[in-house]
């Protein structure tokens, strides 16, 4: 038989050719019939001169390897790699990954969605990143002309009524007088950093870029340049989340605690030298040891804005301490209730 072409989808041809009674397809990009056809009568070209190769047998984890290294790795930050890579490795290859792409259809993938809902208890965001990660694989795969269609798009991502979106966890004032207590048992350098991220409200890779010179001591102010991020193969500086630097002025009580820690490092010296993680399991350890409230470090930021908010400081300064946007600060911070609202709250209800 001739070789045959038929639209799939828009800018998207399907081509079939019989040869030696095998049938060989391909799906291909294309802008136009004229250049389908001209793909077509390529494809008949390497199918009589047997070089062709059948992608019809790749699984759906080589596709994904494939991704990462043809793509995302000269494409994506490190730290989306990492990501990537955890959730294909703890849910979806496990699952669907020795599928032939040829094979995979949209009901195992709404199949893989039910699974993480009611199997694993994942919430309805969580679900959402994962199959669109899958559709983004395939939508590549379509690209490099290894498939015709993307089984994931539309995939409906199941709501997980038991799991509820997580509240916003903060320390108030009595468990602030706590923490501090712990603190003032604990040796350096993890009090210093747990000092710097509370008085602060810095992200932990914001934490753990500071360098001594960006330390004002003469004028109590703080610089917050960059940001330390994972990498594939350890760690690496970058700008902050917004990509703008910002400073302010940092309380006294944190600026002595800086001054007496400080002990003649160079000014490009970073204040504290660890990976990222084991500052956060540091923290899980401490606040298990201490028989804390949990928290997440990320919680302590909340809390220096909720704080703020809490002792009237306007929302476009907190943002601008935090490196937030003003409305993103909003969103967190103004609906907090305060101590000082308690407070209030019970005085009204002594009137009568």
């Amino acid at each position: 038989m001739a070789g045959t072409m038929r639209k799939r989808g828009k800018n998207s041809y399907y081509l079939e050719y019989m040869c030696d009674g095998i049938r060989y397809s391909q799906s291909v990009k294309a802008n136009s019939p004229t250049e389908a056809s001209k793909k077509l009568a390529l494809f008949i070209t390497e199918v009589e001169k047997g070089t062709y190769k059948n992608n019809s047998g790749m699984t759906f984890t080589e596709l994904s390897q494939m991704f990462l290294d043809k793509y995302a790795k000269n494409n994506l930050s490190d730290t989306t790699i990492i990501n990537y890579k955890y959730q294909l490795n703890k849910h979806i290859l496990p699952d669907i990954g020795h599928y032939k792409i040829s094979s995979l259809k949209k009901l195992y993938i709404q199949d893989l969605a039910n699974k993480l809902c009611d199997e694993y208890n994942l919430s309805s965001k969580t679900i959402k990143n994962d199959i669109k990660l899958i559709s983004a694989i395939l939508e590549k795969g379509i690209e490099w002309e290894l498939l015709h269609s993307n089984v994931a798009h539309k995939v409906a991502i199941p709501n997980n009524k038991n799991k509820p979106k997580k509240e916003q966890e903060i320390y108030n004032n009595e468990e602030i007088k706590l923490l501090f207590d712990a603190l003032n048992k604990t040796e350096n350098p993890f009090r210093i950093m747990v000092y710097v991220s509370f008085y602060t409200g810095a992200r932990r890779g914001e934490v753990l870029a500071l360098r001594w010179k960006d330390i004002d001591f003469q004028n109590n102010i703080i610089h917050i340049e960059q940001n330390k991020v994972r990498t594939v193969n350890g760690t690496t500086f970058k700008e902050t989340k917004n990509k703008r630097s910002r400073k302010f002025v940092a309380p006294t009580v944190l600026m002595k605690e800086l001054k007496e820690f400080y002990s003649g490092q160079d000014e490009n010296d970073l204040l504290f030298n660890i990976y990222p993680s084991t500052y956060t399991r540091q923290w899980t350890q401490f606040v298990k040891d201490n028989n804390l409230k949990y928290i997440t470090l990320h919680d302590l930021r909340h809390t220096n804005g909720s704080l703020l908010a809490s002792k009237g400081v306007d929302i476009v300064t907190i943002a601008n301490r935090l490196g937030h946007l003003p409305a993103t600060a909003s969103a967190y911070y103004l609906h907090s209730v305060s101590e000082e609202d308690k407070k209030a709250s019970q005085k009204l209800d002594n009137l009568l």
